[in-house]
């Protein structure tokens, strides 16, 4: 191969990772409207483990298993129940940490 041709190569391969920032941006933005449209009606109500489930798509066992490895999904412990506040979950489906 010639320095060109790996140049070209490297170019191409930018434009691609840039397409997919741009697309994943575009992803979280959209999830996040989705996320405000699928909340429940009062935002102070807290979610339990199966309603956040549900709203994240995933199962419960994954929630769980979420809960003990992903230190950006944010939880209410009311004795030894686990709640989930809605914005916390809004906030996760769009990459970021809750205040």
């Amino acid at each position: 191969m010639t320095p060109t041709e790996i140049r070209s190569i490297a170019e191409r391969i930018e434009a691609r990772l840039e397409s997919i920032a741009e697309h994943e941006t575009a992803i979280r933005s959209d999830l996040q409207v989705l996320a405000a449209l699928t909340s429940p009606s009062g935002d102070d109500h807290l979610l339990d483990v199966d309603e956040a489930a549900d709203w994240l798509g995933v199962s419960r066992a994954t929630m769980y298993r979420l809960l003990r490895t992903d230190p950006r999904l944010r939880c209410v412990k009311i004795g030894t129940r686990t709640r989930f506040r809605p914005d916390d979950l809004r906030c996760y489906t769009a990459g970021g940490a809750a205040s």
